[in-house]
């Protein structure tokens, strides 16, 4: 479990986190996320109402889609980031709908995932 603060939010890492947007179904449901960098900030950007963390949400078969970040991120030493040769690639595998920004403030029980070696 990890801290919701912005030096945690590290381009190419995988959290598992629980996002508060109020009360009602959903509102406060889990969710999984690879950080990426942007133009604007790596992993986090100053939004009106606070830093923003820029990520894609994980989505579907989850074992498919962890294994192709590994073998692309991680085996390779790249480094998760939404502009540059690398975003074509994530928005191919992960879809352009699924690339999100999560007010920090509002993100609870956060989990990095860390990959064996």
């Amino acid at each position: 479990m990890i801290p919701p603060s912005p030096s945690r939010m590290v381009p190419g890492e995988i959290i598992i986190f629980r996002y508060f947007l109020g009360v009602g179904p959903g509102s406060r449901g889990q969710r999984v996320a690879l950080i990426v960098k942007t133009r604007r900030g790596d992993g986090l950007i100053k939004g009106r109402e606070g830093n923003l963390v820029t990520c894609f949400k994980l989505l579907g078969n989850s074992e498919e889609v962890v294994s192709a970040i590994v073998d692309n991120l991680y085996k390779k030493r790249r480094k998760a980031s939404y502009y540059g040769k690398i975003k074509e690639s994530l928005i191919k595998l992960l879809g352009i709908d699924s690339y999100r920004t999560y007010k920090l403030t509002q993100m609870k029980d956060i989990f990095k995932v860390s990959l064996g070696k």
